[in-house]
C-alpha cells in the first residue's frame, strides 16, 4: 500500500553487477527519496496512528502531508522521535501564530493537518513535555471531530446497509442459487466477504472513537505505542476486495455478451471435442450419426458453490436430412443439500418456458431424481418418436444435470446413460 518516487539518493558502499562486464563492483545504488503510504482506516484511534508515524521515523521516513487517503513521507535519517495529534475544533481550523510559537519554545514542530482531522506535531527532543497533561480537557477538543465521524459513519453504514439489502434480494428472488452460479467464480463470496470486512472496520472506528473518549475522561492519558498492524492488514484486504468487486469483476462482465451467462472458459481440445473429463450428453451414444458431432460451444466453470459445471452445445446429421442436436449443463455441487434446491431452481426456470409440456417425475434406477418433458408442438421436419425436442432434468447427490436434445430417441429408456455420466 505504499508507493516510491523516482526521485533517488545515492548509496556509494551499495554492491550491484557493472552493466558493461558483468562483474560485481562498487557501484552507486538508487534509493527512493519519497513514500506514499496507505492512513490508517480509523485515525481516531490516535495513539495507534502516533505509534505508527514514528515507527515510520525510526525506519528513515520523515511524515511531511497527506494527499487523498496517502500519507506522504521523505527519506530521512532514522531517528526516534514522538508524534502528536490534536484534533481540529472546527472545520478548516488553523493553527495561530501564538500557538506554534508557543510549542515551537517546548521542542515541538508544527507539521500539517492530517485528513482534515488533526494537527500533527512532531518532536526529537526526548526531554520536550507533553502537549496534552491533562486527559479531561484534551476529550472535551473531540466534540467537533465527534460530530463528523458520527455523521460520516451514518452515510457509510447506509451504503453498506444498500449492499447487504442486495445481498439479501438476491438469495431470496426467484432462482437466488441458479443466479449465484451464473456470477464469476469467486464474486458472490469475494462480495461477502468484503461486505462483513468493511462492517468490521467501521464498527472497530466506532469503537476507536468510544474507547478514546471514555478513557481521557476518566483521566487516564492515552498508553503509547499501541498496535496497528491489524489494523492495516485489514484495511489492504478491504481495498484488495475492494477493487476486484467494483474494477476487476465488472470489467471482466465487459468481456461476455448479455446472454451468455455461464462465464466459463473454454474446455474443447485441438481437435474440437470437449476434453476427456467434460460430462455432456454425447450425440454419438444415442443417435447414428453420418459424421462426427461439431461443438457450437464447450464451456466449464468452478464456484465457490460447485466443483465444477460444464456447458456444451452440439450437433449432428442424421440419415434423411434431419438434425440431432443436445444442450447440456451440468452442475457438480459441493453438497447434496446445494443440489437437491438447484434441481428444483432448474425445473422451476423451465416451467416458465412456454410450448413445452409439464415435467413429469418418473422413477430412474441409480438416480434421486429424473423430470422428463417435450415439446407440445414439434416443429415442422423434426417429427420422430421421441416428439421433437425433450428436455431431461437428472439428479445424483450434488449433481445435477438438464439436457434440452432433439432426436430419434427418447431420454426415458435412456437412464441408465445418466447414471453413468452422473457417476462421481
Amino acid at each position: 500500500m505504499d508507493e516510491r518516487k523516482q526521485d533517488t539518493a545515492r548509496i556509494p558502499d551499495a554492491q550491484t553487477p557493472a552493466p558493461e562486464t558483468g562483474d560485481t563492483q562498487w557501484q552507486p545504488l538508487e534509493m527512493p527519496e519519497e513514500m506514499r503510504e496507505t492512513c490508517l482506516y480509523s485515525l481516531f484511534d490516535v495513539a495507534a496512528a502516533e505509534t505508527w508515524l514514528e515507527d515510520r521515523a525510526r525506519e528513515g521516513w520523515r511524515f511531511r502531508e497527506t494527499r487523498s487517503w496517502k500519507a506522504v513521507f521523505d527519506r530521512a535519517e532514522p531517528q526516534a522521535c514522538r508524534y502528536r495529534l490534536q484534533p481540529l475544533g472546527k472545520k478548516k481550523e488553523t493553527i495561530s501564530p501564538e500557538r506554534r510559537e508557543v510549542y515551537e519554545s517546548l521542542g515541538w514542530q508544527y507539521v500539517t493537518v492530517m485528513q482534515g482531522l488533526f494537527h500533527v506535531w512532531r518532536c526529537e527532543d526526548p526531554s520536550a513535555p507533553e502537549l496534552d497533561t491533562d486527559p479531561v480537557v484534551q476529550a472535551e477538543g473531540y466534540r467537533y471531530l465527534k460530530r463528523r465521524m458520527l455523521r460520516s459513519a451514518a452515510v457509510e453504514l447506509g451504503f453498506l446497509v444498500v449492499l447487504a439489502g442486495m445481498v439479501f434480494w438476491q438469495w431470496n428472488s426467484e432462482a437466488p442459487l441458479l443466479r449465484a452460479l451464473e456470477m464469476l467464480p469467486g464474486r458472490m463470496l469475494l462480495g461477502q466477504v468484503w461486505l462483513w470486512l468493511t462492517l468490521v472496520l467501521e464498527a472497530r472506528e466506532l469503537l476507536g472513537m468510544r474507547r478514546l473518549l471514555r478513557t481521557l475522561r476518566a483521566g487516564v492519558p492515552l498508553s503509547r505505542p499501541r498496535p496497528y498492524r491489524l489494523q492495516q492488514w485489514l484495511q489492504r484486504a478491504a481495498v484488495a476486495m475492494g477493487f476486484l468487486m467494483l474494477v476487476v469483476y465488472p470489467f471482466v462482465d465487459m468481456g461476455y455478451s448479455f446472454t451468455d451467462q455461464f462465464h466459463g472458459w473454454d474446455v474443447l481440445d485441438k481437435s474440437g471435442c470437449p476434453k476427456a473429463e467434460t460430462v455432456y450428453w454425447e450425440l454419438s451414444q444415442t443417435e447414428d450419426l453420418v459424421e462426427e458431432p461439431i461443438y457450437w460451444e464447450a464451456e466449464t466453470k468452478i464456484h465457490e458453490l460447485a466443483s465444477r459445471m460444464y456447458y456444451v452445445r452440439e450437433y449432428g446429421d442424421l440419415e434423411d436430412d434431419l438434425l440431432a442436436a443436445a444442450i447440456t449443463t451440468y452442475y457438480g455441487m459441493r453438497t447434496e443439500g446445494l443440489g437437491r434446491q438447484l434441481a428444483g431452481e432448474v425445473r422451476e426456470e423451465f416451467a416458465s418456458r412456454g410450448g413445452w409440456e409439464a415435467l413429469v417425475q418418473h422413477t430412474a434406477d441409480g438416480l434421486d431424481e429424473f423430470w422428463w418433458s417435450r415439446e407440445i408442438e414439434p416443429e415442422a421436419g423434426f417429427v420422430d418418436v421421441a416428439g421433437g425436442l425433450q428436455y431431461v432434468v437428472a439428479r445424483k447427490g450434488g449433481q445435477v444435470i438438464a439436457v434440452e436434445y432433439r432426436g430419434r430417441t427418447d431420454l426415458r429408456t435412456q437412464t441408465d446413460y445418466l447414471v453413468e455420466l452422473l457417476e462421481p
